[in-house]
């Protein structure tokens, strides 16, 4: 293919976006790479002059999307604010990235996705512990600063939080009557008073 740099990172673009969407559409076991290539109107052969295969595709969209949610909490880390602020600010970014990367986030839920070539799962577990570790040290800060309750199970809290905010995949309207970022208030109130200390 006579394809300049920009050009096959854009059809590399494309490829993703095609793909994110027939895996929350159809499941990622379901889909086939000839269903990808239907998509973009390309011949199946075509797809593997970006990719090798389907699960490095996958794994490239599932690494991506946690890349970025790495970058956008640990920003927030570095900042001045409270824990409870940069709680309150990691809830909001979370949600955020969920709305702008909604099929991803299908593919991310679905049950069977740990039934992938194990070394796959294995590199997506790792960035998904780099992220939770971010949310942890926001609580743990909490903790020591006595804004947050000093029994608060860190390990479960952090799971509980992503999990709410996962789920919203399963309900949540982008069209409906809550905005996504009076959603993400909505689970900060909720959140906060659950870990917050007495001592307060």
């Amino acid at each position: 293919m006579n394809n300049t740099p920009e050009k096959r990172k854009a059809r590399q673009d494309d490829v993703y976006t095609a793909a994110a969407k027939l895996f929350a559409q159809k499941g990622y076991h379901a889909t086939r790479m000839q269903d990808i290539a239907d998509e973009l109107g390309l011949l199946k052969g075509s797809l593997y002059y970006y990719f090798s295969s389907k699960e490095e595709l996958l794994l490239n969209l599932t690494q991506g999307h946690i890349e970025e949610a790495i970058t956008a909490v640990s920003g927030i880390l570095a900042t001045g604010y409270t824990p409870t602020e940069k709680l309150t600010l990691a809830i909001d970014e979370h949600l955020r990235l969920y709305q702008e990367h909604a099929h991803i986030y299908a593919i991310f839920m679905q049950e069977n996705l740990r039934l992938i070539n194990r070394d796959t799962a294995v590199q997506v577990d790792t960035l998904t512990k780099q992220y939770e570790q971010l949310w942890a040290q926001i609580l743990r800060a909490g903790v020591d600063a006595r804004e947050f309750a000093p029994d608060l199970d860190i390990e479960v809290t952090v799971k509980a939080i992503l999990s709410m905010c996962n789920n919203t995949i399963n309900w949540y309207n982008p069209h409906g009557r809550v905005p996504i970022r009076e959603l993400a208030r909505i689970f900060a109130n909720l959140i906060l008073k659950g870990v917050t200390s007495n001592e307060q």
